[in-house]
């Protein structure tokens, strides 16, 4: 049964809702650092409040000519707001730009070739609800897949995946419907479109809002916890995060692999080429540390040119094996084409993770590692034993006597 809704009373809501949109977005955007997908959602809530206000006026919604334009402008700013989703998700690019314009181009224009010359209203809306549906597409197949999405994302992507299958819905009733399909007269149809408009209008400014939210959380955590200038962790990240895996390990009673390593000679390089060098050196080096790690592997800046690495889970010799590759990865080429080349030298020791084996021990131990490696004439990986270390402890006590 239909609800008998008021025509215009619902478009002038709707125009309102957007505007109550834009007018939280001005404020949120005063005097904040420019946001693309923030100023792109921010001109869709416009071109939306624009079709909606066309439409809510009589003298001009009841015209062929302004619901031509209306429904241009409401494509156009659906494109837009579905752009500012993608953005959001970090999932924008020339390819999906490329994508967005044609699609956008082709809506409108088969829009108002449909108005000049075969125009129903059943067509109208087919065009409409496909174009949306196809808009829709990359921000939804996105949130869901992404390797980097978030259950809020998964969720957000499934509502709009239902809305999608909606929008295809609305186009077979338009073609199959026994009872008239059309927005200007009080049926089913017109009851359940103005309910979908709100609701949609509703998840799009929430969801929005909700994805922008958590992509500030994650740069912010992202900030505290990553060294600007090399993308490892930085130090208090990375001890925290290795004594939870000591933790994790011990219960499993499982090895881990504590390395220390840095680069030789690098006040050399710094006092020669210049510090901007040197600091190309450093994201060299930690790029190629990153390639050689696996996902669960840790890698930190402790400070300097000294970095470490923690391997769950990896014994001596699968410990031995990543060493000797991070050593090569650097050995065997340049930094970014430049005539000079670097070389590390590595300490490292390998623990089954007990309360007598602390994450600074460890350190200390590996410490002692590296400094055998640089006495040895650096480009070298040297490794220590906690049972060595005893060794030598007890023999320095007993030479005391």
């Amino acid at each position: 049964m239909p609800l008998n809704l008021d025509m215009k009373t619902v478009f002038i809501l709707l125009a309102l809702g957007h505007l109550f949109t834009v007018v939280l977005i001005t404020a949120y955007r005063h005097r904040q650092p420019r946001d693309t997908a923030v100023n792109t959602f921010y001109a869709a809530k416009w071109f939306q409040a624009a079709t909606w206000g066309i439409l809510a006026i009589p003298v001009l919604g009841s015209q062929m000519f302004f619901i031509s334009l209306a429904n241009s402008i409401f494509l156009l700013g659906t494109a837009l707001e579905t752009m500012a989703l993608l953005k959001v998700t970090g999932g924008f690019g020339k390819r999906s730009g490329r994508y967005y314009l044609i699609l956008t181009l082709i809506s409108i224009l088969s829009y108002n070739f449909v108005v000049l010359f075969y125009n129903t209203e059943g067509l109208r809306i087919s065009i409409v609800s496909v174009a949306s549906a196809a808009f829709l597409y990359p921000p939804v197949y996105r949130m869901i897949t992404s390797p980097e999405r978030s259950s809020l994302s998964i969720l957000i992507g499934y509502i709009y995946l239902l809305m999608t299958v909606g929008l295809l819905v609305r186009t077979g009733m338009s073609w199959f419907s026994v009872e008239a399909v059309t927005m200007f007269e009080p049926n089913f149809y017109q009851s359940l479109s103005f309910l979908s408009l709100y609701l949609i209008m509703t998840l799009g400014n929430a969801g929005f809002v909700l994805l922008s939210k958590e992509r500030s959380d994650r740069e912010l955590l992202k900030l505290a916890s990553y060294d600007d200038l090399t993308g490892a962790l930085n130090r208090r990240t990375f001890i925290l995060e290795a004594k939870r895996n000591l933790s994790l390990y011990e219960k499993k009673q499982m090895p881990v692999s504590f390395i220390l390593l840095d680069l030789d000679d690098f006040k050399t390089i710094n006092d020669t080429y210049g510090h901007d060098i040197g600091d190309e050196v450093l994201r060299d080096f930690s790029d190629k540390m990153r390639g050689q790690l696996k996902e669960a592997d840790l890698f930190g800046r402790y400070g300097g040119d000294e970095f470490a690495i923690l391997l769950p889970g990896a014994d001596e010799l699968k410990s031995d094996e990543v060493a000797e590759s991070l050593k090569l990865s650097v050995e065997r080429a340049s930094c970014g084409g430049r005539s000079f080349e670097y070389s590390i030298s590595v300490g490292i020791i390998t623990v089954v993770p007990g309360p007598e084996v602390p994450l600074e021990r460890l350190y200390q131990s590996s410490d002692k590692a590296l400094y055998k490696a640089k006495q040895a004439g650096r480009n070298r990986v040297a490794r220590t034993r906690l049972e060595a270390e005893e060794n030598q402890k007890g023999t320095e006590e007993w030479a005391r006597r």
